[in-house]
């Protein structure tokens, strides 16, 4: 049983460490806000140091440090903690450190505490507390959580590293300019590690390509047991690995349970299309990967269509399998569309009657259009993505389009079309429209 001991140790090793120096992230919390702040993500995303952001803010602010408490439930003093012991935590934050007005409670990792959301409602509603919750759990997204707390939450997904973090996590000094001289080849390596290594911090701030491989391992490893193997108690953990690396190695491509049923058959192991599809689920909870379903009106055709697996990080593909450029931009341009995506924005795929396939439509009918082409220079495969984006940008009323690349950039005006070329250093780091 956790008591008031157990947390004035771990209050007492927070308090004696300097909060770190940071990356920036692009993130804003609004700390201001009158809501239970929620900072979901995969794990190893960078949660943790988003936290560490918004406590330095607070310090700045002239918030002093007795009225920030900080604690991680993965410490190993808190095994087996539950809701009912979270009171013992104020207590011994008040015996330890002089704090008055607003207290900031940062707690990291809740999903480990069992029946927290009730907790955290009730030290909410008292007025006195202002709480920023962390998770690498969908839970923290959930309808259950948000019904059970009645509107009062703001959430915040943290993705690993965008392009422009990456870059300046490296201290690579990028500008528009860089594409006319020698220096561009900093950007496309710069560009080339982040597709095929993926961009978690740690990997972002490290050289060595065995040692990404080895973090990249712990990190999946993790995924597997902890969030995945424990948190859902599967027993025949073999099926569950199998899956999780051709879900891995299959990012920017259709989803089947069915020819996934039929390779699990064809090797002699059984296991059912309801369990295949238990398996994405908790890999979505996790936030291993992304489902893209199809553009359409109707919700029940949206969710009745073929869905597009998507990977948090190409890296952890990078251990299974080589990397597949094309795909892996695809992927990026995903992710970078999900971190950009306001609320009320949706992102789809889009099927033309024809049988061609826009990669993205972002905002719906009157939205935007992507194709992402890793190479354009042959005129068969530019016919190809632009024909697609002409076609639908006709079917929907728009007047352009654009196409995402690995090194192209021009316009293009097709049957009154415009296309934009535009390499994905270039839109990730300057698109006009932003986050």
């Amino acid at each position: 049983m956790v008591t008031v001991e157990d947390f004035k140790y771990v209050l007492t090793l927070w308090n004696g460490h300097k909060i770190p120096g940071l990356i920036e992230r692009d993130i804003k919390v609004d700390l201001e806000s009158n809501k239970i702040i929620a900072i979901a993500g995969s794990r190893r995303s960078g949660k943790t140091y988003v936290m560490f952001q918004c406590m330095n803010d607070l310090l700045k602010k002239g918030v002093k440090k007795d009225n920030i408490l900080y604690i991680n439930f993965e410490n190993e003093r808190l095994v087996g903690i539950t809701a009912i012991n979270l009171d013992d935590l104020l207590i011994a934050h008040r015996e330890l450190f002089n704090s008055d007005g607003i207290m900031y409670v940062f707690l990291d990792e809740i999903q480990i505490v069992e029946n927290w959301d009730k907790w955290v409602r009730k030290i909410y509603d008292t007025g006195k507390y202002r709480v920023i919750v962390t998770g690498s759990s969908s839970e923290l997204l959930s309808s259950e959580i948000a019904t059970s707390l009645a509107g009062r939450n703001l959430t915040y997904i943290v993705y690993p590293f965008s392009f422009k973090e990456y870059v300046d996590a490296q201290g690579l000094k990028i500008n528009k300019l860089q594409k006319y001289s020698f220096e561009k080849g900093v950007i496309l390596k710069a560009m080339n590690d982040f597709l095929e290594f993926g961009s978690f911090p740690e990997i972002a701030m490290t050289s060595s390509i065995s040692r990404k491989l080895e973090i990249l391992s712990s990190y999946f490893d993790a995924i597997f047991f902890k969030d995945i193997v424990r948190r859902y108690g599967i027993r025949d953990v073999g099926d569950l690995n199998i899956f999780l690396k051709i879900l891995s190695s299959s990012y920017a491509s259709y989803f089947s349970s069915v020819k996934l049923f039929n390779y699990f058959k064809s090797t002699g192991r059984k296991i059912s299309r309801v369990t295949l599809l238990n398996f994405l689920d908790y890999s979505r909870s996790v936030f291993l990967v992304s489902l893209l379903e199809k553009y359409e009106k109707s919700v029940r055709k949206r969710i009745s269509m073929q869905s597009k697996t998507y990977i948090i990080d190409t890296g952890i593909s990078r251990l299974f399998s080589d990397i597949d450029k094309g795909r892996a931009l695809e992927n990026a341009v995903f992710i970078e569309l999900s971190r950009r995506k306001e609320s009320i924005e949706s992102i789809n795929y889009f099927k033309i009657k024809s049988g061609k396939e826009v990669d993205f439509i972002v905002g719906g009918k009157n939205g935007e259009i992507i194709q992402v082409s890793y190479e354009v220079s042959l005129l068969s495969t530019r016919s190809r993505e632009t024909s697609a984006l002409v076609e639908a940008a006709k079917g929907l009323g728009l007047k352009s389009g654009k196409i995402i690349t690995y090194d192209y950039e021009g316009e293009e005006l097709i049957d009154g079309i415009l296309i934009h070329y535009i390499p994905f250093w270039a839109w990730a780091l300057y698109d006009t429209k932003q986050k």
